[in-house]
């Protein structure tokens, strides 16, 4: 019976997302166009228009084409309507399991399903995940096979079986094929793991080990060939990244927008208080873990402390400001499972009951404003159809570029069918590789979602790159010093200017500006 209402919460769950989704024409968020140019481009041209990790974009693909096929319906609204039905539908899924991995401990205490649940139901409505609504998709489907890792490896570090072995390297192959944060944090959790069994081996406290080290090289073997795939085919930017991140954690956590600090610290402060809400969490389950860990099996107190580890090392005030609102959205979910241990073990039913509800409070009353303001797109409906109009001034999409601000640039490219750039990756040489370069510049209309996260990620954007059957490749990140791309870039006095609307303002530049510098960064 304890089906029954995991089935509720995931229908709820669905229900809720599809209201963000389905609440507006467009799509919401910064980032919620982006998956829509990337289906069409494989459809159309059969490659990833921006490289990225390919699963999710595949997915759509598929669905849009086959629903466009069956039904008659036009291929932009079959695109359109399945992005918002898979993300609707997918990421709620996380609630399996973590339902199972956390009845697990439930049971061993002799406990019923109120902890498993409140787990399940905080894993589906707690603000975070409604926030990534729309624009965050691939971070929510990756999340799914997060906790499905952890519940795997969970069962396999009890049992090291071959097919609990190969259900982990599953998680860990749609994990490298999904999204390149969420990859990032499994493996860090994999290797806190594997350097605690290797310290409680030692102790004699895992008669395993033996069996335990095959399936770990063989992992870290699908990582590399997982990775070496990506690396040659898809998206090499990300896999450096995370190869840097692995091999050089100063570097990584410098890398990207900063953000100034105010006089007296404030900035600091505030990285830090996030920083001690996670530790608040996770903390507890980490000293529960420790204390028992004589009388606890070893798959709990290593998938316990390696997912608080995890935690910590990911919610800390040491990166950059846009990598440090991406990591909260990540480690949210292992917070949630090492919480829900830590909350297993009160003794008193009346304390247990008070944490269950408390946490509930919290965690989805944080969601109501959200759902009770439905989805909204970056731009306004007025935008968006002057958006459209700027179609009549492109002769050759194909063959023009147009430079925009971050999350005004994906509905261009959709839109209107051209490559596009953000201020701080044009470059000099672009005036000779496409006919035209354009300039957006919003006046009006801009609705940016609600904070914390509420810019996107720095980066995410593209650059200029030669005319071809493929979209612009992606820009790396900004120097310390270098353009925001969340701005929208200015248009040079000489410029042509095409259309001055109410919301937009479209102009042609013959000639690349004294701004512009080889290397794509404007000086400040």
């Amino acid at each position: 019976m304890n089906w029954l209402p995991v089935a509720g919460i995931i229908m709820a769950a669905v229900a809720a997302r599809a209201w963000l989704l389905f609440g507006t024409h467009y799509m919401p968020g910064v980032n919620g166009a982006y998956y829509l140019v990337q289906a069409r481009s494989l459809i159309e041209r059969g490659v990833l228009g921006i490289p990225d990790m390919p699963l999710t974009f595949y997915l759509h693909a598929a669905m849009a084409w086959l629903l466009a096929k069956s039904s008659g319906m036009a291929q932009a609204d079959a695109i359109v309507w399945t992005v918002k039905l898979c993300d609707a539908a997918l990421p709620p899924l996380v609630a399996l399991p973590v339902f199972m991995l956390v009845r697990r401990w439930a049971q061993a205490r002799g406990q019923g399903a109120a902890v498993p649940l409140a787990a399940a139901a905080l894993a589906c409505f707690a603000w975070p995940w409604f926030r990534m609504a729309g624009e965050l998709q691939k971070n929510s489907l990756a999340l799914v096979w997060l906790a499905a890792l952890a519940m795997m490896l969970h069962g396999w570090l009890a049992a090291p079986t071959p097919k609990r072995g190969s259900a982990v390297l599953a998680c860990l192959l749609l994990l490298g094929l999904t999204h390149i944060g969420v990859l990032g944090a499994a493996v860090v959790m994999l290797a806190a793991i594997a350097m605690l069994l290797a310290f409680t081996a030692r102790q004699g406290g895992c008669v395993r080990w033996r069996h335990l080290l095959p399936w770990m090289v063989a992992g870290t073997v699908l990582l590399g060939l997982a990775a070496a795939l990506v690396l040659w085919k898809f998206d090499p930017v990300r896999i450096q990244r995370l190869l840097t991140a692995l091999t050089n954690p100063a570097k990584f956590s410098a890398d990207g927008m900063q953000m100034p600090i105010p006089p007296g610290g404030g900035m600091n402060a505030m990285r830090w208080l996030p920083a001690i809400g996670f530790a608040a969490v996770v903390v507890p389950g980490l000293v529960v873990a420790w204390r028992r860990r004589r009388n606890r099996s070893a798959a709990d107190v290593a998938l316990v402390a390696g997912a608080a580890i995890t935690v910590l090392a990911m919610t800390g005030p040491w990166f950059s400001m846009d990598k440090t609102l991406r990591f909260y959205l990540i480690a949210l979910l292992p917070a949630i499972v090492v919480a829900a241990f830590a909350v297993v073990h009160i003794t008193a039913a009346w304390l247990r009951w008070c944490v269950i509800g408390a946490a509930m409070f919290i965690g989805i009353g944080s969601s109501v404003p959200m759902l009770r303001r439905s989805g909204s797109a970056i731009l306004s409906d007025a935008a968006m159809l002057e958006l459209q109009s700027l179609a009549l001034h492109i002769s050759q999409p194909d063959h023009s570029l147009v430079c925009a601000r971050h999350g005004l640039e994906w509905w261009a490219a959709w839109f209107l069918h051209t490559r596009i750039a953000q201020a701080s990756a044009l470059k000099p040489e672009d005036w000779q590789r496409y006919d035209s370069v354009y300039i957006l510049e919003i006046k009006s209309g801009l609705e940016m979602p609600p904070a914390p996260g509420g810019g996107g990620p720095p980066g995410f954007g593209p650059r200029g790159c030669p005319p071809g059957p493929a979209l612009p490749t992606a820009m790396p990140p900004p120097p310390v010093t270098g353009a925001n791309p969340m701005m929208s870039a200015s248009i040079p006095p000489d410029a042509a200017v095409l259309h001055d609307g109410a919301c937009l303002k479209f102009a042609r530049i013959a000639s690349p500006p004294d701004d512009i510098t080889p290397s794509g960064v404007k000086p400040q």
